[in-house]
């Protein structure tokens, strides 16, 4: 008879934590703020958050040609890169995914109050920085 009331025991238990699991995930997806979504159509512009939101950034890029976008050394550091990912670019779909461009997608979180230039290149990672680089700017308000 002992197996059977652990049988029974575990079945109560089992529900009791899904619905606990699910509380919790369903709990901290809900305090997170939602991401302040900026393109290429907001260079040079500008753009307002408060700390505890979450800034992303989405940019089209084409790695197979060895350019992507980097943070510039001399970007702000109010904000923090939090995450960096890629997913494909939303156009035609015909022909090979080979040298086909992808949207980087940058996400940071303010440290702190205060102003600065948010400032990315478009550079070959093994070649030497060029003046006529494409750059990346928005002036970025923390509040």
């Amino acid at each position: 008879m002992q197996p059977l009331r652990w049988i029974r025991r575990a079945g109560l238990i089992c529900p009791l934590l899904l619905v606990a699991l699910a509380a919790a995930v369903g709990h901290s997806q809900a305090v997170s703020a939602p991401a302040r979504v900026i393109t290429g159509a907001d260079q040079g512009g500008e753009v307002h958050l408060k700390i505890g939101e979450t800034l992303e950034l989405r940019l089209q890029s084409n790695p197979s040609t060895g350019f992507m976008w980097y943070v510039h050394p001399q970007s702000t550091s109010l904000l923090k890169l939090t995450g960096q990912s890629e997913s494909e670019d939303a156009g035609p779909s015909e022909g090979s995914a080979v040298g086909r461009p992808v949207v980087q997608i940058f996400r940071f979180a303010p440290r702190r109050s205060g102003d600065g230039v948010l400032l990315l290149h478009y550079v070959r990672s093994w070649e030497k920085p060029a003046p006529d680089e494409q750059q990346y700017r928005i002036h970025v308000f923390i509040e």
